[in-house]
């Protein structure tokens, strides 16, 4: 590899992929920080400048759209900020004779305030544990196809890997599960440190992950998936082998679905055959014939075939073989 295409390849501009994120929570924190406090000003200029008009509610808005938005820090700070400036000006905001009731008023005020941004932080809280395995950081199942489905519309070329750790369910019964998950997470770190933070990642099992990412062109695939292959098989500080399926799609991603199924195929040869990767290309779209270069053990010589793949039911998935004709160059 030459020098600097790991570097460059991780930082090739990409467009985010979407996971259905509701747009509230696009909004970046800083940009609606600026905006609410720039609002907080003119609305505080306009008060002096019309004393009779009541600007209590549009103060109170603006705190707890900084709730949601911000952060309850933020909105208490923006109160604050808005108080001090309203009773130097001599504009205070009187909300009851009676100190109690002015009291109370104020509490509930502050109290619907701060249980939106408990509110907003829950709702990202159970987004996220939604859609992201909480052991490896990666995306869940669901995730996974919430973001490729976001990517189905784009032509060009396309990777999809599936990989199975070979030897989990050893060390989980030999070392306690522990191990298995401190495996699990290694796996994970691994993979993050390889692709770009826009290629996607997920984790589909187990002890199953999947890659979905975009290349310039075939070489380019080539290259990628050798050198995953490279960081998770070859290097001797890897705690756990893993058997890669790595399907290239030059039209890009049409049928996730069969796509997978085709991938996990792959992936099934190759740990069949102690392989450690298969890479196959569909050949003009047609996911039943498949070119494939699969790297040998020695030396990274390569095998040319063509690999046939039948569709079956699903509940016999697990059953079907990958036949390989293998043409000597």
């Amino acid at each position: 590899m030459a020098p600097g295409t790991h570097i460059d390849r991780r930082m090739e501009k990409s467009r985010t992929f979407r996971l259905g994120k509701p747009i509230f929570m696009e909004v970046p924190e800083a940009s609606a920080a600026t905006t609410l406090t720039v609002c907080a000003l003119l609305a505080l200029f306009a008060h002096n400048a019309f004393p009779t008009v009541s600007f209590g509610p549009f103060f109170l808005l603006i705190c707890a759209l900084g709730a949601w938005f911000v952060s309850n820090r933020f909105a208490v700070l923006v109160g604050l900020f808005i108080g001090v400036i309203q009773i130097q000006s001599g504009h205070a905001l009187v909300l009851d004779d009676n100190p109690v009731v002015m009291g109370l008023q104020f509490c509930s005020a502050l109290a619907v305030v701060l249980m939106l941004g408990v509110a907003r932080a829950a709702v990202e809280l159970e987004w996220r544990f939604a859609r992201i395995d909480p052991l490896t950081g990666a995306f869940n199942r669901m995730a996974f196809f919430e973001a490729v489905k976001s990517e189905t519309n784009r032509s060009g070329i396309t990777v999809l890997l599936f990989a199975d750790l070979d030897g989990l369910k050893r060390v989980n019964d030999d070392l306690g599960h522990d191990a298995g998950d401190e495996a699990l997470q290694d796996f994970a770190n691994r993979v993050r440190m390889t692709i770009r933070s826009t290629d996607i990642f997920a984790r589909v099992g187990g002890d199953e992950f999947v890659i979905f990412l975009r290349v310039g062109d075939l070489a380019s695939a080539d290259k990628v998936a050798r050198r995953l292959n490279s960081e998770l098989n070859l290097k001797g500080s890897s705690k756990l082998g893993c058997s890669i399926g790595a399907l290239v799609l030059p039209d890009g991603s049409s049928s996730i679905d069969a796509e997978l199924k085709v991938a996990d195929r792959l992936m099934y040869h190759a740990k069949r055959e102690k392989l450690g990767m298969v890479l196959a290309m569909s050949a003009k779209g047609d996911l039943g014939e498949l070119t494939s270069l699969a790297p040998s053990t020695d030396y990274g010589e390569q095998q040319s075939a063509v690999i046939r793949a039948r569709g079956r039911d699903r509940e016999m998935a697990v059953q079907d073989r990958v036949h390989a004709q293998v043409a000597a160059s």
